[in-house]
């Protein structure tokens, strides 16, 4: 059979720490894994260095490091995002991680809500408001100075559309990302995002196979129409129990003839309960019958 890499999402082990992330995917035998920041930062400020982090994944790869959010952001918020981008892309490419996750805003779902109900809202509220011409060609030049930065690092970014977001759906961000006309500018395909943006079988197959940089596989309760989504509401669910045509989609991925790594992510509470060693020993054998 042929080697189908596949990496270990930090989601699956519930809320431990980098520690167990690591020891979970190395004991399942997957291939990479996907740490996120907050996890990077805890390890680090407990006094240990990135040389222990690199020790600690021995030849274990890192497909990404999870994330940077917001990334349309304008003014003086671009500025600190761009300086918030040189910090991780340096932590990234100090462990060896092949890349960063890059999401579209605003991150929280309720300043979408506020926004379309004609309420105040005190925190990020994105480029709602204007034209979603104008909110697409901002978003292209920050991935570009993004992408730009990125390349410094000898890093790839990876570019995940919240499908609450204005920019929500992988048919917006497959020709955005393309218009960045960047090498390391790439998308992971999300199946719980694309699946509430209403994203088709027929779409997925034609995402060019090199703007894929990795897959998502991950199920999902329906949308209430009218309602914006609620990822923690929606996703909380066990595979295999939503609504996500999820062998149908892996299909369609693979007529593309991707060949980069899969993933499994989950926001179900009662995964996140599980033995993280004997849960990551499900995930990779439940990916690889798969896939």
């Amino acid at each position: 059979m042929k080697n189908i890499p596949i990496s270990l999402h930090n989601s699956n082990i519930g809320r431990a720490n980098l520690r167990t992330l690591f020891q979970a995917a190395k004991s399942a035998g997957f291939d990479y894994v996907e740490p996120t920041k907050i996890q990077l930062q805890y390890f680090l400020e407990a006094g240990y260095s990135v040389e222990d982090v690199k020790a600690m994944a021995g030849d274990l790869k890192i497909s990404a490091v999870s994330w940077l959010d917001n990334c349309e952001r304008q003014g003086y918020e671009y500025v600190a995002m761009m300086k918030e981008a040189e910090k991780l892309f340096t932590l990234s490419s100090q462990i060896g991680a092949e890349a960063v996750e890059i999401l579209s805003g605003p991150l929280d779902y309720r300043a979408v809500e506020a926004f379309q109900k004609g309420i105040p809202y005190g925190g990020y509220m994105g480029l709602q408001g204007l034209a979603l011409e104008e909110q697409t060609a901002l978003t292209i030049k920050n991935l570009r100075s993004l992408a730009d930065l990125a390349a410094q690092f000898g890093l790839i970014i990876y570019f995940e559309p919240l499908c609450w977001a204005p920019i929500g759906s992988p048919v917006q961000s497959v020709p955005l990302c393309q218009q960045v006309e960047r090498e390391n500018m790439k998308i992971v395909f999300d199946f719980f995002h694309a699946y509430i943006a209403g994203v088709t079988t027929d779409f997925i197959k034609t995402i060019p196979r090199e703007l894929i940089l990795g897959v998502h596989i991950r199920d999902s309760l329906d949308l209430e129409k009218g309602k914006v989504p609620v990822e923690a509401e929606l996703g909380n669910v066990r595979m295999w129990k939503g609504s996500v045509p999820v062998r149908e989609w892996v299909e369609a991925v693979k007529a593309t003839g991707f060949d980069g790594w899969w993933a499994y992510e989950t926001f179900s509470k009662e995964e996140a309960e599980e033995d993280p060693m004997v849960f990551a020993k499900e995930i990779r054998e439940m990916l690889r019958g798969l896939i």
